[in-house]
């Protein structure tokens, strides 16, 4: 996934905001002034939004890459290695897989230079699950510091987290096949009150003026919050999280 900066995220999602609430507001209110306004108002929490989807993209992706690392670090383990030597072996796989510039590689490397600074290990991961607060993370954490101070068998440990990552994974794919369909039927539908009025516009000139005049708009401004209250519902509903 492209690196994105914290200024590019705001950026992205005022900019996204402003044009959909300015093209919005000035179908319902045909008015350029109050669809600047209305325009900026929803840009500024579109920016919210961006932060939210942006931190859900991210987390996806790095419990896509701690799976890989689990398996890197299961495998050097079956090779001999310690276990601070697998991790350093499974930030090289990492590395090679997504790239030094990765979400975990970078974690990785953080942990690489804490463990030279004789940081506990297990205390590390905690940090970096605190950090990113994935749920998988945490457990394999908590599970891992206990194994790491009785002696448990962490290569069946960070294989087992490893199968069960790959399940949700597998589970989350899943769900989005099943409700694709569904999803592309709600952007369709959610665009059909949108054309309709771009269709009066067009094909029936004044028609519709009745409506952006002063006592026409509280009836447009009705509308417009049932549109927006059926959007936000049509979104709420198809939104899985596993």
């Amino acid at each position: 996934m492209q690196r994105k900066t914290g200024v590019t995220v705001y950026l992205t999602g005022f900019g996204k905001g402003f044009l959909q609430g300015f093209c919005l507001s000035y179908l319902f209110y045909r008015g350029v002034f109050i669809a600047l306004l209305l325009g900026a108002g929803y840009g500024c929490y579109q920016i919210f939004a961006e932060k939210r989807r942006f931190r859900r993209q991210q987390e996806q992706e790095i419990t896509l890459q701690f799976r890989e690392g689990l398996l890197g670090i299961s495998s050097a383990l079956g090779a001999g290695y310690s276990i601070e030597n697998a991790v350093r072996e499974a930030e090289k796989d990492l590395a090679l897989l997504y790239g030094q510039e990765s979400l975990l590689a970078q974690e990785f490397s953080w942990m690489d230079k804490q463990m030279e600074l004789n940081q506990p290990l297990e205390t590390l991961f905690f940090e970096v699950a605190k950090r990113w607060n994935t749920e998988d993370m945490l457990h394999f954490a908590q599970v891992f510091q206990t194994a790491k101070r009785t002696g448990g068998d962490l290569i069946a440990i960070t294989h087992s987290t490893a199968e069960k990552i790959s399940e949700k994974i597998e589970v989350r794919r899943e769900i989005q096949t099943l409700i694709a369909g569904k999803q592309m039927e709600s952007k369709i539908m959610n665009l059909i009150p949108l054309a309709m009025i771009v269709y009066f516009w067009l094909c029936s000139p004044g028609f519709l003026d009745c409506l952006y005049t002063s006592s026409g708009r509280p009836v447009m401004t009705v509308l417009l919050l049932l549109y927006l209250a059926a959007y936000y519902w049509s979104r709420k509903i198809s939104d899985i999280c596993v």
